[in-house]
């Protein structure tokens, strides 16, 4: 009977001890995930038309964003004009930037028209330009509305392009789209 009694006592001091190392091995666990994890911070980078665009690149460091940065392909950017915008004096045009890291678009364009099979500078008058970035918002799409009357006038009947550097005096990063005036 003593020995049934000792029998038992070891058994329950082998499940307390084993239920014991469960739980240290489970909350030495959760705080070294938290302690290994840096805390992600949400932050609005603008709000546009009631909608938070958020900077999804707040929280990375100065190594991933570089890393990001040198991955960017001007390639992966379009430019277009947004449908049934488009006049003689003006239209909303809108950027998409299928990069991981959106390159920002400031407000210089030109516009050349297509005269005897060649692209043609238009004559433009002096003009002012807002000189601000534009990042792209959530779908990585940017929209901007192009008033050219003041710098160009209307624009006659023809076919017309207009393009946008990425980087300023920088032909290579140079995008565009194409319309005709009728």
């Amino acid at each position: 009977m003593k020995k049934k009694y000792v029998i038992g006592i070891i058994i329950l001091i082998l499940i307390i001890a084993i239920i014991l190392c469960v739980f240290l091995y489970n909350k030495d666990n959760t705080n070294s995930n938290f302690n290994n994890e840096k805390e992600k911070f949400i932050v609005a980078n603008a709000l546009d038309n009631n909608v938070i665009i958020e900077d999804k690149y707040a929280n990375l460091t100065t190594e991933q964003k570089n890393a990001l940065i040198e991955k960017r392909s001007v390639d992966k950017v379009s430019l277009q004009i947004k449908e049934g915008t488009l006049t003689k004096e003006g239209a909303t045009i809108v950027i998409t930037d299928k990069n991981d890291y959106p390159y920002s678009y400031g407000e210089y364009y030109t516009i050349k028209k297509l005269e005897n099979g060649e692209w043609r500078d238009l004559k433009s008058e002096n003009y002012n330009i807002n000189d601000l970035l534009h990042g792209t918002d959530n779908n990585g799409q940017v929209t901007m509305n192009f008033n050219w009357k003041d710098r160009y006038g209307d624009l006659e009947n023809g076919k017309y392009r207009l393009l946008m550097e990425i980087n300023p005096g920088n032909p290579d990063t140079a995008i565009y789209t194409e319309f005709e005036i009728k």
